[in-house]
């Protein structure tokens, strides 16, 4: 025969008691206990340019406050027990998320302040600070204007599929016309798009930049000849 079993903290009859030492019943055990660690503030890094949001060092492409809430409190979670959000600002415009915490019979609530802070990603930072590791120089008598739409609108496609690699800026001169490229993946798959409907004379070389903790750093030169 299965004995009946009792809280010790209200005296309830209930199926389960919760806990390892001092069991509870699913009313008493969240008194007692916390079913998630939630802080009473927590910060959410955001962009100020592209609007990602960093986690655990990445910047992740998370945009709407919806989203970059799931994120950031994910990491507060357990596997055990559901978690939903609630969201809202105050008077003095200052966000709080309400955390629901389920588990099994048992649930909680938690308030919490979020504040928004503003920084600027590295990939922003390099791509305002004009950084660029690649030179590449369109050189050639004819059609250099509709090549250079070409190279436009194919670095446009890679950023959007990867904001590490965007191009710096555009100089044209005497000799033709220079594009700046912060990555030499960038550089190669527009110097394979040339190849694909030009025979180009293509020669590489290198030019010293500065130092960096000490070792010198060199800048990839790409010069595309077209006949």
């Amino acid at each position: 025969m299965e004995l009946s079993k009792f809280c010790p903290r209200c005296g309830k009859e209930t199926d389960e008691l919760f806990g390892d030492k001092k069991q509870l019943c699913a009313d008493c055990y969240p008194d007692k206990h916390d079913l998630l660690e939630i802080p009473d503030k927590v910060e959410i890094n955001v962009c100020s340019v592209c609007g990602r949001m960093r986690k655990q060092g990445d910047w992740i492409e998370e945009y709407t406050v919806q989203d970059q809430l799931g994120a950031k409190f994910a990491e507060f979670s357990e596997p055990d027990v559901d978690m939903e959000l609630q969201f809202w600002e105050d008077e003095e415009e200052q966000m709080w998320v309400r955390v629901h915490a389920f588990k099994k019979d048992m649930s909680d609530s938690y308030d919490t302040r979020v504040v928004f802070e503003q920084q600027q990603c590295e990939d922003c930072a390099r791509f305002n600070g004009s950084f660029f590791k690649v030179k590449l120089q369109l050189r050639g008598e004819k059609d250099l204007e509709n090549i250079a739409d070409q190279i436009a609108d194919k670095a446009a496609e890679i950023t959007n599929r990867d904001r590490t690699s965007f191009l710096a800026n555009i100089e044209k001169n005497d000799h033709g016309i220079d594009f700046f490229m912060s990555t030499e993946k960038m550089a190669k798959e527009i110097l394979n798009m040339i190849k694909s409907t030009r025979n180009p004379e293509v020669q590489r070389s290198y030019e010293l930049v500065g130092e960096e903790n000490g070792e010198k750093v060199y800048r990839n030169v790409i010069s595309v000849r077209l006949e």
